[in-house]
């Protein structure tokens, strides 16, 4: 059985002394995108619904980094209006 929309979330953590990054999520998009790139990943944990699609993932990335950092939006260049 699915996660109730309530109860999905997604959570990002950090190991600064193994400089790992670590990803837990029940969000359907967020697994999605997971799975797209599994070979970024060691899976730590996952579980199944009963017809054997994954709703919940734990993976820790292999290498890489991520910014946590909200970036400013990019402004879109103007377009002639003649």
């Amino acid at each position: 059985m699915a996660y109730l929309p309530e109860g999905r979330e997604t959570v990002i953590i950090y190991d600064e002394k193994s400089n790992t990054w670590q990803f837990e999520t029940s969000v359907r998009r967020h697994i999605t995108k997971i799975e797209k790139r599994l070979d970024l990943y060691n899976i730590l944990l996952e579980e199944l619904d009963e017809r054997g699609r994954r709703i919940y993932i734990c993976v820790a990335m292999k290498q890489g980094t991520v910014s946590p950092f909200a970036k400013p939006p990019r402004s879109k260049p103007l377009q002639n209006q003649f």
